[in-house]
């Protein structure tokens, strides 16, 4: 936190592929002008480098946006895998199968997260973007003068935009790890990649519209050896009287489970040190037996809320919310990195006209966000009217439409 500077042109609040692929995307595209404006660019997160993040499936369109991010290489090289399909119990007793071999961009993807995020954070360091680990944005407030210096801007090529940037600067309130006192940096364009809380976005009384509130509980486990030959590389969903259940092998002999549902299961999940979450898994009919022929060791539990909904405004003229920020989905549509790599590309777009057009500036990301919200409701709304056997169940009852 001392190496902060008062001031940074860019500020993006959340550490996580969008906000990482926004930074990149920034820098990038400030490398690339003919006028090198040496935009600054912070990137706040709240987490430690390293610490294990949800989210680990990956549709076979996202080696696109990492061409665009220019990080395919480096993906490839890492000890992600490939996934040949879904098998899954949904609306029926007995399994259906999905496979990817008929995709032309091939397979979906089981990412190494903690390899995926460092990849991410060392293409953004690497272009010039500066990440805050461990630290937590916790206020805002607008500025409505123009006193602020900007520290990067060290040729008179950008005085004026900067200073046409700054009538309208961002004062920023960040802690770093256990620090008492709050540290002070202002920002000329704002960037909310807090995740589904939108937490920049409450501070400006934008609060999300919620469709639907779900729990899931997660279980990351290793394979113990001589176990590997009984997984599955398929990702395995299951529906069932009270939610929904997924298993996935990942890399590095990793295995993923969850349960979704209602908050109230929540609980009885955690049952025994979530002894509950072992017997709920086993009592399926799909997922069940496989997950019981697996030996596992250091096994870890989350909790989460989990959110469909979207903010009625998600930008202005010198701020934006993107991925989970600006729209959260239910975890059943598999789009959560997809989506906030591609808004990231999306800010990288809105920051290059704000910093080229000032009080000029237009942007159709609006639009683009209501779009695709549309089109995940139906989406959404088709998957879980496809599971009919539990119409009395609270959990079903409340999402067929």
């Amino acid at each position: 936190m001392n190496d902060l500077k008062p001031h940074y042109d860019v500020v993006i609040l959340g550490g996580g592929p969008a906000g990482l692929a926004a930074a990149i995307a920034i820098r990038t595209a400030n490398i690339n002008s003919h006028t090198n404006t040496n935009t600054s660019v912070l990137v706040v997160e709240r987490q430690a480098p390293g610490q294990e993040r949800l989210g680990e499936n990956c549709p076979p369109e996202i080696v696109l946006l990492l061409k665009q991010l220019g990080v395919a290489k480096e993906f490839h090289q890492d000890n992600h895998e490939t996934c040949p399909g879904y098998a899954s119990v949904w609306g029926r007793p007995t399994p259906g199968y999905n496979d990817f071999i008929v995709n032309p961009l091939g397979p979906s993807w089981r990412l190494n997260r903690t390899a995926f995020d460092q990849m991410l954070a060392n293409k953004a360091e690497s272009t010039g973007a500066q990440i805050a680990w461990s630290t937590r944005f916790i206020g805002s407030e607008p500025r409505s003068n123009s006193s602020t210096t900007n520290s990067s801007n060290n040729n008179s090529s950008n005085n004026n935009a900067a200073n046409e940037h700054e009538k309208a600067a961002h004062t920023l309130l960040l802690k770093f790890g256990s620090q008492t006192h709050p540290q002070v940096v202002t920002a000329g364009f704002v960037i909310d990649a807090t995740g589904s809380k939108a937490r920049f976005a409450r501070t400006l009384n934008i609060h999300k519209t919620i469709d639907d509130q779900l729990f899931a509980t997660v279980r990351f486990a290793k394979l113990a050896e001589g176990s590997q030959g009984t997984s599955s590389k398929q990702i395995q969903l299951e529906a069932t009287q009270d939610g929904w259940c997924y298993q996935t092998l990942l890399p590095e002999e990793k295995v993923v489970s969850m349960f979704v549902s209602e908050r109230e299961i929540i609980p009885q999940l955690r049952e025994g040190c979530h002894q509950g979450f072992d017997q709920a898994l086993s009592s399926t009919t799909f997922i069940g037996p496989k997950a019981d022929k697996l030996k596992l060791t250091d096994a870890t539990y989350h909790s989460c809320a989990i959110y469909s909904g979207v903010l009625p405004t998600v930008e202005g003229h010198n701020w934006m919310a993107i991925g989970d920020a600006a729209m959260s989905f239910d975890p059943i549509s598999a789009q959560g990195i997809y989506k906030g790599l591609s808004h990231g590309l999306m800010a990288g777009t809105k920051v290059k006209s704000w910093l080229e057009n000032g009080d000029e500036t237009t942007s159709k990301f609006s639009e683009q966000i209501q779009a695709q919200y549309k089109v995940y409701q139906k989406n959404r709304s088709h998957m879980y009217g496809l599971e009919q056997r539990w119409k009395d169940s609270d959990f079903w009852r409340r999402r067929i439409s």
